[in-house]
């Protein structure tokens, strides 16, 4: 009976390990298949992005993923700089990572003081990076706008392979862009410096 006890116990964790090692096989494939998928998309459907996935990719982007507040993303001496906005017709909204909502900041749709030459993201929500330089205080005399752009690029990639997880499509942009106009509009101050955007929308169909 104890041989018997001894061999169900062993046959238990040996197929314990295989589907652990199965799980974590499988996990692997679907980053794989992500990955392998992810584009730069400029043309989208008319179809509309909920302000729900908005979150989710927010969350995904730069979220709080532990209880100690560090994020999604990881960020220079962990400054957590980068601020995140969703510009819409109707006005831009700050997304508040603790509370994963968003708050709203303007009623100014100031998608054409960043679009310049990029038109397509003028009907289309947008996300847009800003660095917070004063996080980076503490190591004043290191290039702060290179740790903030450097941040920015973390978030950007989170962005683009959520999108592509959700079945949805982005384009990281970053032309030369009306900042003061920006600023002004979302009441930012002098260190506040925008960096990066993603229009967000569903890819045409094929």
């Amino acid at each position: 009976m104890k041989k018997l006890f001894m061999l169900i116990v062993v046959s238990a964790c040996i197929l314990s390990g295989c589907q652990s090692n199965s799980t974590e096989v499988n996990q692997a494939q679907v980053l794989e298949d992500i990955l392998q998928n992810r584009r730069s998309v400029r043309q989208y459907s008319n179809q509309q992005v909920s302000d729900e996935m908005l979150l989710k990719i927010l969350w995904a982007a730069n979220g709080v993923n532990r209880e100690d507040g560090r994020r999604t993303a990881p960020s220079a001496i962990n400054a957590q700089d980068i601020e995140l906005y969703v510009c819409k017709g109707d006005g831009a909204y700050h997304y508040l990572p603790k509370e994963k909502q968003l708050e709203k900041v303007s009623d100014t749709d100031i998608r054409p003081f960043i679009a310049n030459f990029n038109k397509f993201i003028l009907d289309k929500p947008v996300i847009l990076l800003v660095s917070d330089q004063t996080k980076f205080n503490r190591i004043q005399g290191y290039r702060t706008e290179m740790f903030g752009a450097m941040d920015a690029g973390y978030v950007s990639q989170n962005i683009a392979l959520y999108c592509v997880a959700a079945g949805l499509a982005t384009v990281p942009c970053a032309p030369k862009m009306d900042i003061d106009a920006v600023r002004e509009a979302l009441e930012l101050p002098s260190t506040m410096l925008p960096l990066i955007y993603h229009p967000i929308g569903y890819p045409v169909a094929e």
